[in-house]
């Protein structure tokens, strides 16, 4: 009866190949919908409509079979792992994939910087703010020097695939030594790639520095961890915390040193000279990271002084020489950016209200589709936040060092709005936490030091099916939402083979401190001669962009070449609502005063100054 009871209860299972079959279907779909996808048929909402079914239903096929390997007994990681990978692959892949050159004009920009290092070997003052912090871009060139290139084109339109990629072992090891369990860990992972549409990833400083800001703190987690005494202190709650910090506070400096700098809160796992070894590559981690980027170092200090806080580093050498690398390289590195510029380092302190204005009020305009994929955004980051606060009801743990990882990034926001983008960038420090917490409110730990705020009951026999019922829809809903608000701006952040020709044309005819026209800089542009070749975008000459300041701000400047372009047309429609068609009217207007036709593409025109 027992061997029959075995036999009923396997058959009732899930096939063991079946996950792993699901993906490889969800992998094939994926190739046959990117190489169907039509490209230049890309409708004002982006990548998403150009895609066919088959890309849908592959994504969905990945998700189930991964909400099928994760709820089974024994818990199979090689098998996990590998449809986490597929799953980045089909979120993460596809532009790439489809659109013809690489996206963002950023990336070309960037570039640009590379080659001009990579050519004199020393950063162009007086320039751009970024030079001030050239770690990223001096290890472009020496990359590109590596491989034998001149420039750093070949590796832009597949970065965002491959910084993706190797975000995940850091992600990995962070959700491994966090206290969520092994379960919520994977789901954590999963809900981290299905709801990142910041779209940070692209060929730029800040992607390579956010792998650095996760690998810093995989390696804290994995290093240390909360000691007894510390778990006995976390039980005892906020009450007992804040009795305890003022007891400290009234302790001489040598108690105070005692107690903190040896350790005694958190311990780690490793030998001393293990300890030792990864203090000294995190140490080096922080400083390429302080010459690399102006806000994630801040983020790292943040970062490492909650750890400190809440015991999970055991001592605070790595905040303060975080914070020595970090300043220190603003007030001596960076002095070309600072020098006559402070307000744009202090102006936006403590003024949360125009923060807020810049950074979501602002990004709040343009055309009923744009405003749908801006409804969109917000939507899902305060869906995921929703489920963060379920997640920390529900969990049992040894700390409360999630919560305060997801939290604490807004702290920056105070002090700077880092030009509109900060709030995106936040959000993006505290992703990997918060997806952690998110996967709790599904499958949370019920039992550690701190119990939970809220007691979780069992469901009974069909828990297994009610949890699948609940996590395939939530990444597969997740995914879908972040596909469409991801690639919602692609009709003018993407870019065709024409487009890029038009700019190739315009660099190999442009000399030396000639100018270089556009109506927006939503072109692929920037990449060659930094320094010697103007870029002037009409729309950002300072006034409001309207099409008659447009065409006038171009006339009155009267650069060497304009180029019209497809991307730019979008821009037009999309954020600004010009009519449709202005680009034709506007090209009239330039042709009736002194301007011509240099060459044409499909997709671009560039038009010459007949008189130069």
């Amino acid at each position: 009866m027992k061997n029959l009871l075995r036999s009923a209860s396997a058959g009732a299972r899930p096939s063991s190949s079946g996950s792993i079959a699901l993906g490889i279907v969800g992998i094939i779909l994926w190739f046959v919908a990117v190489r169907r996808a039509d490209f230049l048929g890309m409708g004002p909402l982006g990548l998403v409509t150009v895609l066919p079914w088959a890309y849908f239903v592959g994504l969905a096929a990945v998700v189930v079979g991964f909400g099928i390997e994760l709820l089974r007994t024994p818990l199979r990681p090689n098998r996990l792992l590998l449809l986490v990978l597929a799953l980045i692959v089909v979120m993460f892949g596809t532009a790439s994939a489809v659109e013809p050159v690489a996206r963002l004009e950023d990336s070309y920009l960037l570039a640009g910087f590379v080659e001009y290092i990579f050519q004199h070997g020393h950063v162009l003052t007086n320039f751009d703010a970024r030079f001030s912090w050239p770690g990223a871009f001096s290890l472009g060139a020496v990359l590109v020097a590596f491989v034998g290139k001149s420039n750093a084109l070949d590796f832009l339109r597949w970065f965002p695939l491959v910084i993706e990629i190797l975000y995940l072992p850091p992600l990995l090891v962070i959700a491994k030594c966090s206290d969520v369990g092994r379960r919520a860990g994977w789901l954590g992972v999963a809900l981290f790639y299905a709801s990142n549409w910041i779209d940070q990833d692209y060929f730029s400083p800040q992607a390579l520095n956010f792998l650095f800001y996760l690998v810093l703190l995989a390696a804290v987690f994995a290093c240390w961890k909360p000691t007894q005494r510390a778990r006995r202190l976390i039980q005892a709650g906020f009450r007992g915390r804040i009795v305890e910090l003022w007891g400290r506070f009234g302790d001489s400096w040598t108690s105070l040193r005692r107690v903190r700098f040896a350790g005694r809160d958190a311990t780690t796992v490793y030998s001393s000279w293990v300890t030792l070894v990864l203090f000294i590559m995190l140490e080096l981690l922080l400083f390429a990271s302080a010459l690399s980027h102006q806000l994630t170092p801040y983020a790292s200090i943040v970062a490492l002084g909650v750890c400190l806080i809440s015991r999970r580093l055991g001592r605070p050498e790595l905040v303060l020489l975080a914070m020595v690398f970090t300043v220190g390289w603003l007030s001596l590195g960076a002095t070309n950016y600072w020098l006559g510029h402070l307000s744009a380092i202090f102006g936006s302190l403590g003024q949360l209200g125009s923060t807020f204005g810049s950074n979501v009020t602002s990004r709040i305009t343009g055309s009923t589709t744009h405003l749908l994929v801006v409804d969109a955004r917000i939507l899902l980051i305060a869906g995921l936040f929703v489920l963060v606060g379920v997640g920390a009801l529900r969990r049992a743990s040894e700390s409360r060092t999630l919560e305060l990882l997801a939290l604490a990034p807004f702290s920056l926001l105070a002090a700077q709005n880092y030009g509109g983008e900060g709030l995106l960038r936040v959000v993006l420090y505290g992703l990997p936490f918060t997806a952690l917490l998110a996967a709790s409110a599904v499958l949370p730990r019920r039992f550690a030091t701190v119990p939970p705020l809220v007691p979780n009951f069992a469901f009974g026999p069909h828990t297994r099916t009610l949890l699948r019922l609940t996590v395939v829809p939530l990444v597969l809903v997740l995914a879908l939402v972040t596909v469409v608000v991801r690639g919602g701006n692609d009709a003018y952040e993407s870019y065709t083979s024409g487009e890029l020709n038009a700019v190739n044309y315009a660099y190999n005819h442009v000399h030396a401190g000639e100018t270089i026209g556009l109506v927006t800089s939503y072109l692929p542009i920037g990449q060659r001669d930094v320094g010697s070749v103007q870029i002037f975008a009409a729309s950002e000459a300072g006034g409001v962009p309207t099409l008659h300041y447009d065409e006038h701000e171009l006339l009155k400047t009267r650069p060497r070449f304009i180029i019209l372009s497809q991307s730019q047309e979008a821009w037009g429609e999309l954020l600004e609502s010009y009519p449709k068609g202005w680009e034709t009217k506007m090209e009239g207007v330039l042709l009736r005063n002194g301007y011509r036709v240099a060459a044409r593409w499909p997709t671009a025109v560039v038009l010459a100054d007949s008189k130069k």
